[in-house]
């Protein structure tokens, strides 16, 4: 069941509504307390006996009313434009979601990888690309028009003050792409220094979907980053809880980090004192996920962006003000943002692809193109990897149609990885092949200790498809080896002429996570 709510103040009798903190009737402010934070340590639960609530003054947002204007902005920037390479946070990646059957997710920000292709963009049709002007460059980027490497944000119109921080989500799972809550102030100070204010819990700034990072900033050069290690896999498609109480009221102010009501973290250094705006967001600079490097690329990029699209999921996000009096409040300013701008609602929950460049259509093997690889390596324990083979993609128009698909001549492999897949998760890859002469088509991944082909790898699986002279379609579901690994596994995965004979012909690879 979904909850509308009006975002902004509303009262403790008001909030007893949210099914999702599971409150029950109104009583005094400790009783209320009690059953808002039900869950988690002892230390999370026993907020109010530490801080006095203003729960007059409490904003909850769970998105299912849109986005309210008066609350909120959706952000249109570039950070860090001059040290990194990004195209920002745009508002063409925030959508909201009013999905039956998925009724947690109420606000999707979406992060556009290296691969990411504009024109193949399932969530916008032609004529809307293309009434952004410009065949639709104008949409994220005009420099390089595909909205590569962009993510998206949404930033409360006030400042807000010290108090509980909580947002229920599920991180965007893939390496090079940061999903965080965090608040934020820019100003120049008396003295003419130009001061940052932040506190941030971010997600993926490493490639190690086994650590949180929380940090807090007091100006450019004094900051504390702290990456924290959970005893499960932050990409593991589930909702989870992540909260930061930030406290001035005391001799050194200091910042307190949970995950599902657990208390995994104190910062006491370089916290802010400040008001600042609350950001949601999701965004891809090259240094994202530790600057992987892509041995595919001839070992040479720094992109750790290596994939097309995926998201972030929000359920919905809370702030109860501390009563406290040993902070500054001044005027701050949003950053750019699209005035008014009201996002596409989705009614159905969109599955991300994990395969990028799937359906064949773009064949530029530049730093930022087709990811497929050809891997024709002779292995002396296997028949499955052929020298001279030839993997390629091929246009052909049948009857007015054309198409474009993969072909594997006289054996080989066509791959491409998949970095953040955690052990125990379990993938569908689907598809269609076509095979001619003795040619026998399979499917076989390989997972690696690591991210790039120098890592060490723990098993290679094959599944044969096998012969079809027309297309056929396939369907395989497989779990990423559980073995005894406590890091982020990587997925290389292969399209198949296993006879080394003859041709295979792929098309519509779909690779989906189901679960763990």
């Amino acid at each position: 069941m979904k909850f509308k709510k009006a975002v902004g103040l509303i009262t403790a009798c008001a909030v007893t509504a949210l099914s999702a903190v599971g409150l029950a009737a109104c009583g005094g402010d400790n009783d209320l307390a009690e059953k808002m934070f039900n869950i988690g340590d002892e230390y999370y639960r026993t907020v109010a006996e530490r801080y006095k609530l203003n729960y007059d003054e409490m904003l909850y947002d769970d998105f299912t009313s849109g986005i309210d204007t008066k609350r909120w902005v959706v952000s249109d920037s570039v950070w860090d434009k001059w040290s990194t390479d990004q195209n920002g946070v745009r508002p063409q990646n925030v959508f909201l979601v009013d999905d039956d059957s998925n009724p947690d997710a109420h606000l999707l920000l979406r992060a556009n990888g290296s691969y990411y292709n504009m024109n193949n963009d399932p969530l916008y049709s032609a004529e809307e690309i293309a009434a952004y002007g410009n065949n639709g460059k104008t949409l994220f980027n005009e420099s390089q028009g595909y909205g590569m490497n962009s993510g998206a944000c949404l930033s409360t119109v006030e400042a807000l003050g010290p108090g509980r921080y909580e947002v229920k989500m599920k991180p965007c799972p893939r390496v090079g792409a940061l999903t965080s809550m965090w608040v934020y102030s820019w100003f120049t100070s008396n003295d003419g220094s130009v001061q940052q204010n932040e506190i941030d819990i971010e997600i993926g700034l490493q490639p190690n979907f086994s650590q949180v990072f929380f940090t807090t900033w007091t100006s450019p050069s004094n900051n504390t980053n702290m990456p924290t290690n959970v005893d499960y896999f932050v990409n593991d498609g589930n909702y989870h809880i992540y909260t930061f109480d930030w406290v001035v009221d005391a001799e050194v102010p200091y910042v307190d980090y949970f995950i599902d009501g657990i208390k995994v973290l104190t910062i006491n250094a370089n916290v802010p004192t400040t008001n600042a705006t609350l950001n949601l967001g999701i965004w891809c600079p090259s240094w994202s996920g530790g600057g992987v490097v892509d041995p595919d690329k001839d070992g040479i990029s720094t992109d750790s962006r290596m994939f097309d699209s995926d998201f972030a999921e929000i359920s919905w996000w809370r702030y109860i003000p501390f009563q406290m009096y040993n902070w500054e409040q001044r005027p701050v300013q949003n950053r750019n943002f699209k005035e008014g701008y009201v996002p596409k609602t989705l009614t159905e929950l969109p599955q991300a692809n994990k395969c990028s460049n799937g359906n064949f259509e773009r064949d530029d093997y530049g730093v930022y193109g087709n990811p497929w690889r050809d891997d024709t390596i002779t292995d002396p324990d296997s028949s499955l990897f052929v020298e001279n083979s030839s993997a390629s993609i091929v246009t052909e128009t049948v009857d007015g149609q054309t198409n474009s698909y993969a072909e594997l001549v006289n054996g080989g492999q066509f791959g491409q990885w998949l970095r953040g897949a955690s052990r125990g998760f379990k993938y569908r890859l689907s598809g269609k092949y076509r095979t001619e002469g003795e040619a026998l088509a399979s499917f076989g991944y390989i997972h690696y200790l690591g991210y790039s082909t120098e890592s060490p790898s723990t098993s290679f699986d094959e599944i044969v498809l096998g012969s079809s002279p027309t297309w056929k379609d396939f369907s395989i579901d497989f779990i990423v080896d559980e073995g005894n690994v406590n890091n982020t596994l990587s997925i290389y995965y292969n399209l198949i002429n296993s006879t080394g004979k003859g041709k295979c012909h792929f098309d519509n690879i779909s690779l989906i996570y189901l679960g763990n």
